[in-house]
């Protein structure tokens, strides 16, 4: 054995890196703060930072790393590393970069399902950014359901029915409360043994939820503005964490705007189930459904077979589309 062998092992043991991370090493990012990359493994969590190549790639992404990506890394001290390259993605949930319009902004990766939570008021109910996260889990092949926090608050039969045109189109609605722990059971069965993305305005309680469901997560919950009517962030970085019951939650920072990514205008309607249904019986290839003559989705949404308020969130999703400037909040 040469004596650089032997200076290496010296070195390796000195810093108390185990022998077998000599190797590149795979691991999961489960958070990104500005500490750097936490990447959990089969002997603990490392804190990592991106090998020079990483960071001089080309950029598309607001972060070439996401939370949930599947990484390789090699150790660079007591409990640090370096991450040398990133597995294909087998999905993820991405929105347009808030700051750069043309960056993208993977908010996480490789996952099983999106639950969008929801409140009916602080803040209000707005199914926009419902209807705008339901077409990112479509283009990106998540199962995805929709969560109303704060169920003490309502009348549920009225809430049910106002809201069952979701249900019609097969997204799964659950009503849920951390303070009087309704449909704490239901959430449960729909995590067990998943990897699910929280996400949402801010201030609906998605993190409360976890707490309620999971005491001990040591989630940051906080109050509504009462100037601007919406929640203040209190989960600052989106983080990877695992569930007693099986499987793992993705904690998200609330949402304020949600612009959608690597969707043509054209395309659009595909990710609407009750409008691509129909878009093959309109009279033009190109239909916008917007004004076109002979419009079979035009026809359904005069007649109630679409909702109002599903059809006016497609157009407002379209015009912002057609124009990245457009305020759609």
């Amino acid at each position: 054995m040469t004596s650089f062998t032997f200076g290496l092992l010296g070195a390796m043991e000195a810093l108390s890196v185990p022998s077998s991370f000599m190797n590149r090493t795979p691991g999961t990012v489960i958070r990104i703060d500005s500490a750097g990359y936490h990447v959990d493994t089969a002997e603990g969590t490392f804190r990592c930072s991106l090998r020079g190549r990483l960071k001089n790639t080309p950029r598309t992404t607001k972060k070439p790393v996401s939370v949930g990506d599947r990484v390789h890394w090699t150790p660079s001290g007591p409990n640090l590393g370096v991450i040398d390259s990133v597995e294909p993605r087998r999905n993820k949930l991405s929105r347009r970069s808030a700051g750069r319009g043309d960056l993208e902004h993977i908010l996480v990766a490789n996952l099983d399902q999106l639950l969008i939570v929801s409140s009916p008021q602080d803040p209000p109910f707005r199914s926009g950014l419902i209807d705008r996260m339901l077409v990112a889990a479509d283009k990106n092949h998540l199962d995805a359901a929709i969560c109303l926090n704060k169920a003490d608050l309502i009348d549920h039969k009225e809430w049910r029915s106002r809201l069952a045109y979701y249900e019609d189109l097969q997204y799964p609605l659950l009503f849920t409360s951390a303070v009087d722990k309704t449909g704490m059971d239901a959430l449960a069965r729909f995590l067990r043994k998943k990897t699910t993305v929280l996400s949402g305005h801010s201030g609906t309680g998605k993190s409360s939820l976890l707490s309620a469901l999971q005491p001990g997560l040591s989630l940051r919950t906080g109050e509504i503005s009462s100037r601007s009517g919406k929640g203040r962030h209190t989960t600052t970085s989106v983080s990877l964490l695992k569930l007693d019951l099986g499987g793992y939650v993705v904690d998200t920072p609330g949402i304020r705007s949600f612009g959608l990514w690597d969707i043509e205008p054209e395309d659009l309607s595909s990710h609407f189930p009750e409008i691509n249904e129909l878009r093959t019986g309109c009279r033009f290839r190109r239909c916008t459904h917007t004004h076109e003559p002979d419009c079979p989705v035009l026809a359904a949404v005069e007649s109630g077979h679409i909702h109002a308020d599903r059809y006016e969130n497609y157009t407002r999703m379209l015009e912002s589309l057609q124009n990245p400037d457009f305020d759609f909040n």
